[in-house]
């Protein structure tokens, strides 16, 4: 079935009916409707579609890509699963994000290795010059599609027509305001066009018919840029030098051409001996490389106040959380101080350690002894700071309670407190792609964070602060979302009344905000949310 469809003559137009379904389909789900079950059933979607119509771009499918997949699927399953409103805005900016750079590693027209920077422009390439280009195919589509019975002056007559109506819209709107401000009376005409447009029966379907419309068309455009990218005149240009050259073989991956030269012999046909010009062989350049002196040298100089800070940590750094503080410091006063500066200065040593470690001059083995020291002295120097900001950030927390900034203010060091110690390994194992490492641990540690259930652990941390010292924000616990309504309900019950009235205040909003909920806007979380309050006021 499906290689029918791609070698059928009529493969733009059923793409094109397709985009157009999955555009109906998409506006049922998320038109006036909440986000929930939706999202992961039209991801889903999203991908089969691109399976289906550019399978042939696809190149061979590998561990990363199904990596790649299984955060695109668990994140945009926290939509079904849990109710964080942080969370969603960033799911619902990340996903698409992710997606598109995973269709491009997949399929697009430049094969990039997955940890390049340069897949990014790629990706951005195929999101708008490549789409926007084929938006104009839709029209050459649907000429082709209703003028079967046409002419081909017909056929160009109708697509230049539509050209025309496409080209005279924004003139036609500066026209119309500039009428309208010079003449009173055909301004009072036109405002009477909503009056009469609000009368037709089908003037609540409008702007779903143009929901579909154009998510069809940007569908389709981002599927067959593709299917049939554009080459620009910049790499034109770079394969003019192929003379008396014909294709010989074409690389369906990466679209790369190889040439064979011409026999007379043969008359111009191609060979099948594929003997590409030695002058196509790219000038290898040296990569640009930092002196090691330099760099040593600058370590050094580093190093030496990091050591300097640390000597003087471990006068009261583990000391500090018995009540060994410094003079005329109390506990709210040493876990402010200095908090930001230290995760700011963390953020510069990877920097300097990245910098260190990918462009920095092989100098011998005595050299690479000395600069793999220095380093993890760094990196040592580094995981004590972390340390020390780790340990102010709990004190203020055991003062002023557990909060969404504060939990994910503890998530973020223990994820550099990881890229610490990958770079440690890196120092000391050469072989270690070290930017490949990161990136799959900045999407493992997201998806964890938003899995780790950050609700309900912020209630837990701030009920056993209660238990500790009697102190308790009932009014920022009930502004929880519905993640930790379970845990909350049963604290109420037991140990705390008084919040109660807070829980069926949340309970009244969630009865309003579901009363208009359709099945598309299901979400676990906000359910199981809806039976604990229900249970709290019958009790």
């Amino acid at each position: 079935m499906i290689d029918k469809i791609m070698a059928s003559p009529q493969r733009a137009l059923i793409t094109l009916l397709s985009a157009w379904m999955l555009a109906i389909i998409h506006q049922y789900l998320f038109y006036g409707n909440e986000i929930g079950v939706s999202y992961p059933i039209f991801v889903i979607l999203f991908y089969v579609f691109m399976y289906l119509f550019a399978r042939d771009r696809m190149r061979s499918f590998k561990f990363i890509d199904a990596f790649v997949a299984a955060v695109v699927l668990l994140l945009s399953l926290t939509f079904l699963l849990y109710d964080n409103e942080l969370l969603y805005v960033l799911n619902f900016l990340v996903i698409p994000g992710v997606v598109i750079l995973h269709m491009t590693y997949l399929m697009g027209r430049k094969q990039k290795q997955w940890w390049e920077i340069g897949l990014i422009g790629t990706a951005i390439d195929h999101l708008l010059p490549q789409a926007i280009r084929h938006w104009g195919t839709v029209a050459a589509i649907a000429v082709r599609a209703g003028g079967r019975g046409m002419g081909k002056s017909q056929k160009t007559v109708v697509f230049k027509v539509l050209i025309g109506l496409v080209a005279s819209l924004p003139i036609l709107i500066v026209v119309v305001a500039l009428l309208s401000s010079a003449d009173g009376v055909f301004d009072q005409y036109l405002a009477g066009f909503p009056e009469w447009l609000n009368q037709l029966a089908f003037t609540p379907g409008i702007p779903r018919i143009i929901w579909i419309v154009i998510a069809g068309v940007l569908l389709f455009g981002y599927v067959w840029g593709f299917v049939q990218p554009m080459q620009y005149e910049a790499e034109k240009r770079a394969n003019a030098h192929w003379k008396n050259g014909a294709v010989s073989t074409v690389d369906k991956r990466d679209h790369t051409y190889i040439f064979s030269p011409v026999d007379p012999a043969t008359e111009g046909k191609v060979t099948n001996k594929i003997t590409p010009e030695p002058e196509r062989t790219p000038v290898q350049r040296e990569p640009f490389r930092l002196d090691p002196i330099i760099v040593g040298t600058m370590l050094i100089v580093i190093n030496c106040v990091y050591v300097l800070f640390v000597l003087v940590q471990f006068s009261y750094l583990f000391g500090a959380g018995e009540g060994h503080l410094p003079v005329d410091l109390s506990y709210a006063d040493y876990a402010r101080s200095g908090f930001a500066e230290l995760i700011l200065v963390t953020g510069i040593n990877f920097f300097i350690l990245i910098v260190a470690l990918q462009y920095t001059r092989s100098s011998g083995k005595a050299g690479s002894i000395v600069h793999q020291v220095l380093l993890l002295i760094l990196v040592s120097c580094s995981a004590i700071m972390l340390y020390s900001a780790f340990m102010r950030l709990n004190l203020y927390e055991q003062a002023y309670g557990y909060t969404y900034i504060r939990f994910l203010v503890h998530a973020f060091m223990i994820f550099l407190a990881l890229l610490l110690l990958i770079a440690g390994l890196r120092i000391r194992y050469t072989s270690i792609p070290l930017i490949r490492w990161y990136i799959v641990l900045a999407l493992t540690a997201y998806v964890a964070v938003n899995y780790v259930g950050m609700d309900k652990r912020i209630a837990d941390l701030n009920i056993e602060r209660y238990h500790q010292t009697g102190n308790i924000d009932a009014t920022y616990l009930a502004s929880l979302s519905a993640d930790a309504v379970p845990l909350l309900r049963e604290f109420a019950q037991e140990e705390y009344p008084d919040l109660k009235r807070e829980m069926l205040e949340r309970q009244a909003y969630l009865d309003e905000d579901s009363s208009d909920r359709s099945w598309p806007s299901y979400n676990v979380a906000r359910h199981r949310a809806e039976i604990e309050l229900s249970k709290l006021r019958t009790e």
